[in-house]
């Protein structure tokens, strides 16, 4: 469509320049009025190219939590190149397009980041709040550089986090703290929470930049602040 708009553009100055050598006035004004569709041609385009369209069926109060996530783990695997595995729920917790907005998270930033990173959806089987069922899940792919999880974390999460084994990052929405002795020893890198006393209006009318929309409803939870996050869950 921006290819019709250059083209008529073009005509309008073009025929604005036979114009003048007639009529002035009036092959000025056209002129004028072609160059003026050329600038806001050119102005849409840079507009698309740094705020690119939110893809279809997304939710921005969701792509802000795994755009979060997506920087913190980039600044981890410092431009490696491997397999990131997006863990999530059975379908009967999450549905398809939800899962498609925590995917559609990972896109901007993994599209300025160093390194190949293929990003791996996997879905449990069973009850996600079983330790089995998540190391079930990922037995899938053992060499994973890093693993998102959007399930959440079971009592016994520890026992997924090996040291030489892939980076954890979790989503807890459930503002449990299974997380907690991991996260401050390293094993787990980054979780993100739920503001306590956020009020969500309704989700899909969230706009906004994703950090600004973090900022609002979510917590960062790393090994620096761990105790005060956990600490600002409990009732």
């Amino acid at each position: 469509m921006s290819y019709l708009f250059l083209l008529a553009a073009l005509m309008v100055a073009g025929a604005g320049v036979w114009l003048s050598r007639r009529q002035r006035a009036s092959g000025m004004a056209l002129m004028g009025l072609g160059g003026l569709g050329l600038i806001a041609i050119v102005v849409m385009q840079v507009w698309q190219t740094i705020s690119p369209p939110q893809p279809k069926g997304s939710n921005r109060y969701e792509m802000a939590v795994s755009t979060c996530l997506a920087n913190c783990m980039l600044g981890d695997v410092a431009g490696q190149s491997g397999s990131v595995v997006l863990l999530f729920p059975s379908r009967r917790s999450m549905n398809e397009d939800i899962e498609q907005s925590y995917e559609n998270g990972f896109v901007p930033p993994l599209r300025h980041g160093h390194g190949r990173l293929a990003l791996k959806a996997i879905r449990l089987e069973g009850n996600e709040n079983d330790v089995a069922a998540f190391q079930n899940a990922l037995a899938q792919d053992r060499d994973a550089l890093a693993v998102i999880s959007f399930a959440g974390a079971p009592a016994g999460i520890e026992t997924c986090c090996q040291a030489q084994g892939p980076r954890f990052y979790i989503f807890d929405n459930s503002k449990t703290t299974h997380w907690l002795a991991a996260l401050k020893d390293g094993r787990i890198k980054a979780v993100v929470v739920p503001r306590p006393g956020a009020d969500v209006p309704g989700q899909e009318k969230v706009a906004g930049m994703p950090d600004a929309i973090f900022d609002r409803f979510y917590l960062l939870a790393t090994s620096a602040n761990a105790d005060e996050v956990a600490a600002s869950l409990k009732p």
